[in-house]
């Protein structure tokens, strides 16, 4: 008998051992499951993501490269039949890229500086001061985001077509009687760094509120032992507070070069006597119907826009690709995304 049971137990033990592999590889399969349908979902929505964002890039390569019969060809759609570059070379003229380029890319970075410097000494106070009227410029600072400038543009017009310096001609008008004495300042760079300087630039709103969130959250043992070294407070914030804000400034400087740069409706109110690279991209398809003297057939033509379109975007994209690695650790690092 003992012989038998030790011959028939191993027998007994091979239906338990098949029902336990099964399960386990049921447990791996329904585990393992998740993370495959998920990795495909993330695959396929990554895909379509790229293919949103960078189709009109590819578009207005497709259509920059191939010459203007090439538009009236159904048969074309991405690869042209004869490539050229000659399209480049009609808006380059078309925008006088050159001179344009110096003067937009002179307004943009000297306006982005005098903003880093309002934006970040109205952020520093709001993060680190305990003020009475720090509620109140938190309100005014959203504002600014909120209200459209379309809403303040007459008022902005007028204040800088008639420049009075807080009143102060008014008063000199109302003695002398003489309405000359305002200064005019359309169609002059300094409305683009007046406003820059004190704060109010295109979303400087945001700016300031991006040095807030980021000047808060430094330790307040690096104000201790600075005042603890005998610094003061404008020294503490340039020498201590400021070394350490290099992810903020980058955040910011980026966010400012682009939003100037494309900005169209300010540069087509305050600067109509002298055209930057927006309004000059806003105007191309104008530009190219008077250089052919004709309205064409409203198609062809636009194989010389997307060139136009092409060289608009090409300095913002050079400069984001040199620096995307550092923009995208920055955008973390000042909470934006938190």
């Amino acid at each position: 008998m003992k012989e038998a049971v030790k011959t028939t137990a191993p027998a007994a033990k091979a239906p338990v051992d098949k029902r336990v592999k099964r399960d386990l590889r049921l447990y791996h399969l329904k585990r393992g499951l998740p993370k495959v349908v998920y990795s495909i979902f993330r695959a396929v929505f990554l895909i379509c993501m790229a293919y949103v964002l960078l189709s009109p890039i590819l578009i207005m390569l497709s259509r920059s490269l191939r010459t203007s019969a090439d538009m009236l060809n159904p048969s074309i759609v991405w690869i042209p039949s004869t490539f050229t570059l000659e399209n480049f070379g009609v808006a380059y003229e078309l925008m006088d890229y050159g001179n344009t380029l110096l003067l937009t890319g002179r307004i943009v970075l000297v306006t982005t500086v005098l903003t880093l410097i309002s934006c970040s000494m109205a952020g520093y106070a709001l993060g680190r001061y305990n003020l009475k009227i720090s509620k109140l410029c938190m309100v005014v600072a959203v504002l600014t985001i909120v209200v459209p400038i379309q809403t303040y543009i007459i008022p902005y017009f007028f204040q800088f077509r008639f420049f009075s310096f807080f009143g102060i001609l008014n008063v000199v008008e109302w003695i002398t009687g003489n309405s000359d004495v305002y200064l005019h300042l359309n169609n002059t760079e300094l409305t683009y760094y007046l406003p820059a300087a004190l704060g109010a630039g295109l979303r400087s709103g945001l700016f300031v509120i991006v040095f807030m969130q980021f000047f808060k959250g430094l330790p307040k043992e690096l104000e201790d032992a600075a005042r603890v070294d005998g610094c003061s407070e404008a020294r503490t914030f340039i020498q201590v507070m400021l070394p350490n804000a290099g992810s903020a400034f980058l955040v910011v400087s980026l966010f400012s070069i682009v939003w100037y740069w494309n900005d169209y409706y300010f540069a087509q109110t305050m600067m109509q006597s002298q055209q930057l690279m927006s309004t000059k991209i806003g105007t191309i398809r104008t530009l190219v119907r008077n250089m052919s003297g004709s309205w064409g057939d409203g198609y062809s033509e636009t194989v010389y826009v997307y060139a136009a379109a092409l060289l608009f975007i090409l300095p913002p994209l050079i400069l984001y690709i040199i620096v995307q690695r550092f923009f995208i650790q920055s955008i973390e690092r000042t909470g934006i995304v938190g």
